[in-house]
């Protein structure tokens, strides 16, 4: 819609321009330094215009060109920088898993001492509850 109306507004000086340039149809002397011409009045208005508009698709077409060229070069460090945080990501996350890893093996190996000191420690009273009273059966409900 904005650009509709860009071209809409363009359309429209451009008729005053001819507009004007057509009612002013009497001729004009021109001065190039060294040389003296006449040419129609509307011939230079519209030469003036077209010139003008060269000039100014020539400086906003290098200020578009410069732009753009900005652009691309922060886009393309903004995507370095993005695979450097992702690939920083992916190397934290696996330090912490390994360091969880790491931590459920040493409790579990801390847990499996355990068990079997447990294991042990009821070995060495049920041989000795054995050799204190053989005839007497193991009582769970105590």
């Amino acid at each position: 819609m904005k650009k509709q109306w860009k071209v809409f507004l363009g359309f429209i000086l451009v008729l005053l321009v001819v507009i004007f340039a057509l009612s002013n149809s009497q001729q004009v002397p021109v001065n190039f330094m060294v040389k003296k011409i006449y040419l129609s009045l509307v011939l230079i208005i519209i030469g003036s215009a077209l010139i003008g508009a060269v000039v100014v698709f020539l400086t906003s077409g290098t200020t578009l060109f410069q732009q753009r060229k900005e652009i691309k070069q922060l886009k393309e460090t903004i995507q370095g920088y993005e695979n450097n945080n992702e690939e920083k990501l992916a190397a934290e996350k696996a330090a912490l898993q390994r360091e969880k890893e790491n931590e459920i093996a040493t409790l579990t190996a801390n847990y499996e001492s355990l068990l079997k000191e447990k294991d042990r420690a009821l070995a060495d009273k049920e041989m000795t509850d054995q050799t204190n009273d053989p005839q007497h059966p193991i009582d769970y409900y105590d």
